[in-house]
């Protein structure tokens, strides 16, 4: 019984160091260079309803991350920009910028908060992650990671992540609630490095109102 409890053991810190290695070589991955991407799938929206999903991606590591939603229609010309302390919400309906703490933002017009996506290392001290074992995919053999949220602000209570293994980035994300349901599921494409400016990623209409939440 010692023996297999030891053996259990071990086990277990083997897959949390291997998450943590996992986690470690995709940051560095990502951290390269700037780097965008195209996510497309479905999403649930706040009254309930599914929806196509497409989003541009641009990420200056360590700075500063766009989101420029295309689909849904109801968000179609709205962009999220997300830096260490702010999340600037654009509304293009209103032509307003809302600007609110990272730690209290959410995205607007969404149910689902996808504001750590572009970072996995903000990720992970959020979410508890844990390796589900590995898949094959189009782009070639990935790690399957599972997620449960360290609190209720992310708005889903499980994730799961495909980790491309050859160039270690995220491939494809879904989100779930309690119940099991699918809140988000999208696969990243497109992806390559890029030369991005804060400036061009801080882009904004000059006349857009601007409102500060704390």
């Amino acid at each position: 019984m010692k023996k297999l409890l030891a053996v259990a053991v071990f086990l277990g810190l083997a897959m949390a160091q291997t998450i943590a290695e996992i986690t470690r070589q995709v940051q560095a991955n990502l951290e390269r260079s700037p780097w965008e991407a195209t996510l497309t799938g479905r999403v649930q929206m706040p009254d309930g309803s599914t929806q196509e999903a497409e989003f541009r991606l641009q990420v200056i590591p360590r700075e500063l991350a766009r989101v420029e939603f295309k689909k849904p229609a109801a968000l179609e010309g709205n962009f999220v920009v997300i830096s260490e302390k702010e999340v600037w919400n654009y509304l293009f309906l209103t032509n307003q910028l809302i600007i609110q703490p990272r730690a209290k933002a959410r995205v607007e017009g969404l149910g689902v908060n996808l504001t750590d996506l572009s970072d996995l290392e903000q990720l992970t001290e959020r979410v508890t992650l844990r390796l589900l074992g590995e898949q094959n995919t189009p782009a070639g053999a990935a790690w399957r990671i599972g997620g449960v949220p360290k609190d209720a602000s992310l708005g889903f209570a499980s994730m799961e992540l495909l980790v491309l293994k050859a160039d270690p980035r995220p491939l494809y994300v879904t989100l779930r609630d309690a119940n099991n349901r699918v809140l988000a599921e999208l696969g990243f494409s497109g992806f390559r490095r890029t030369n991005l400016t804060p400036q061009a990623l801080r882009k904004r209409p000059a006349d857009a109102e601007v409102i500060r939440r704390n």
